[in-house]
């Protein structure tokens, strides 16, 4: 899965966000529980239910509950959109049977808010292959969702302007037409925008007018601009 990354100031954590104790495994050092403490990215162990056993502090600032709130409380009720119950289930599912799994999911934060996260889910074992818990490792992409969101929007704009406009519009590559909206399939006197794409933008050019439209497709070739001509 390709994850949308965004960048940030790093975030101050107090003393007072700090997470209880994590649930020992036999192969955790004091390395692990410093990445634990001082990662940017929401960091949670889950037992097969959802139930969070822990939490990091960039979990806890997240979710704008406390740590007292949060640990013991089930995900599904607690954090996560309903929508996306269905995937963490199987992700949790998983777990058990000790798969990996990256996926999306989105938290409903305590003042309402909703905080978009690419993560990435790892079961952890003891030594005599009991299931532990599910480490899971959320990455805040809020800014990245909202940015395509505006795109989308803003695609989705300039599509009705272009396609409503009564002027025509044409897109091309190299002199060949790829898009012609449709005043231009009426200007052109086709019935569709199929029998446009692909043919030469010279093939409705009037003789007369050739030499300087050449010459702006080479001027635009050349990564120039071409003034407006009539």
């Amino acid at each position: 899965m390709k994850l949308d990354i965004t960048t940030s100031e790093p975030r101050k954590l107090s003393a007072a966000s700090r997470a209880g104790p994590c649930p020992q495994a036999e192969d955790d050092d004091s390395a692990a529980k410093y990445l634990y403490e001082l990662s940017r990215d929401a960091i949670l162990f889950l037992d097969r239910t959802g139930k969070i056993l822990c939490i990091n502090p960039c979990g806890i600032q997240l979710s704008g509950y406390s740590a007292e709130e949060l640990r013991g409380a089930n995900i599904f009720d607690l954090l996560l959109l309903p929508e996306d119950h269905s995937a963490v289930r199987q992700m949790l599912q998983d777990a058990v049977k000790g798969r990996a799994r990256e996926c999306e999911v989105r938290w409903r934060t305590n003042d309402g808010a909703i905080v978009h996260f690419a993560g990435a889910s790892v079961p952890r074992f003891s030594a005599s292959g009991e299931f532990l818990s599910t480490l899971c490792t959320l990455r805040d992409v809020t800014e990245g969702k909202r940015a395509e969101e505006a795109l989308r929007e803003s695609e989705e704009r300039y599509r009705v302007l272009v396609e409503f406009s009564p002027n025509s519009i044409c897109v091309h590559r190299d002199g060949k037409l790829l898009y012609v909206n449709p005043a231009g399939v009426r200007l052109f006197g086709a019935t569709d925008l199929a029998e446009l794409v692909g043919r030469s933008v010279l093939d409705f050019i009037h003789p007369d007018s050739l030499p300087v439209v050449r010459e702006r497709l080479r001027r635009l070739r050349e990564g120039g601009t071409a003034p407006l001509i009539e």
